[in-house]
């Protein structure tokens, strides 16, 4: 039987980069022992949603099957197989159950990405932005405050409170088969979290890859500001899923705004810190207690307080910021569809016209 590697997440932690690493070199992993399965889309999306039952804007209706299809492949490796997303984080007991039943016999891994909660807790109130949210960034903190990260049933909290989903996930295995890989320090080589990565599912260091270039890029704080309002804007006006996500998060989002670098970026206020320290502190604990099977260093988990200069509230950025942020958007968005531009059949005909009279 083959040995599956459940990569369950977290969000945010460079999960993108991993499995646009492995997309990119499916064929030659697989030469090496390792199965990456295959979908009509290349990703582990709809296999997770499937799983979890999780709608995500009626996507689910597409994706009924899905897991199965990927567990089976899983299953049947020669060796062994990894499936990847950081949807499955948010599993439920039954589904966790459900999953490990549906690959049989064979020997399972789980392996979690983990990020401390300094870059955590902004990087997720940035992506629920890019997914239409609206809330500003205090309410977000206040939501996440509320109660303790065990017992609230908060998005947040059920893919990013690391003993809770690997309590879910490893329930019963050996806790040699639960591993925590760390994401290095802001600003290291990606390459670094992708060896750590692979130091886990047995790849060789020395097997020659192609690297990834793909990554769920995070914002500044008027960049944020400006799809907030924007989604503010589009409140109610029945914009499909995929226009949305096209439009916002591919050409305005991924293409003008994330590569830009003048704006601040998102950082939690100061009076919430000590919080944050203590539920760091407690996840320490957890994780020495648990045996489980760190890859990387623990220390990468510890929060950096490293701002420069007074802390900026992400949800007051510059306005001439945020005006600049806005035209650079618009101005993507214009060239984007000139490149694709086609003149509709109205306006053909009323250029063959035109045409037609200057010739008379």
């Amino acid at each position: 039987m083959a040995r599956v590697y459940l990569h369950i997440g977290s969000p945010k932690t460079g999960t993108t980069y991993l499995q646009d690493v492995l997309a990119k070199n499916r064929t030659t992993l697989a030469s090496h022992g390792l199965l990456y399965p295959d979908t009509r889309y290349g990703t582990h999306f709809e296999a997770a949603i499937d799983l979890t039952e999780h709608r995500w804007g009626g996507a689910i209706k597409q994706a009924g099957g899905q897991w199965e299809h990927i567990a089976k492949a899983a299953r049947s490796a020669p060796d062994r197989a990894v499936i990847s997303h950081e949807v499955l984080a948010a599993a439920t007991p039954k589904q966790v159950a459900a999953a490990r039943e549906s690959l049989g016999g064979g020997e399972i891994h789980i392996v979690l990405t983990a990020r401390d909660l300094a870059r955590q807790i902004p990087a997720e109130w940035q992506e629920t932005v890019k997914h239409r949210g609206r809330k500003s960034f205090a309410r977000f903190m206040r939501d996440v405050r509320k109660g303790t990260p065990a017992t609230s049933d908060l998005w947040f909290w059920r893919v990013q409170s690391l003993p809770d989903v690997l309590t879910r996930w490893g329930q019963g295995l050996p806790p040699s088969n639960v591993h925590v890989v760390t994401v290095p320090a802001s600003g290291s080589d990606p390459g670094l979290l992708w060896q750590r990565y692979a130091s886990v599912l047995g790849i060789s260091p020395e097997l020659s890859l192609e690297p990834g270039s793909r990554a769920n890029a995070s914002l500044g704080i008027a960049e944020t500001k400006v799809v907030r309002l924007l989604n503010q804007r589009l409140r109610g006006r029945g914009i499909a899923r995929g226009v949305y996500a096209d439009t916002v998060r591919e050409i305005l989002v991924h293409k003008a705004m994330a590569e830009r670098t003048m704006s601040a970026r998102a950082t939690v206020a100061p009076d919430h810190r000590p919080w944050v320290n203590d539920i760091t502190a407690q996840w320490m604990d957890w994780l020495q207690a648990s045996g489980v099977n760190v890859v990387g260093d623990v220390n990468d988990l510890v929060p950096k307080w490293d701002d420069a200069g007074a802390w900026i509230d992400p949800d007051q950025p510059d306005d001439e910021e945020v005006i600049d942020a806005a035209i650079a958007a618009l101005a993507e968005l214009i060239a984007d569809r000139g490149q694709s531009y086609r003149p509709t059949a109205m306006l053909r005909r009323g250029l063959g016209q035109l045409a037609r009279r200057m010739r008379g």
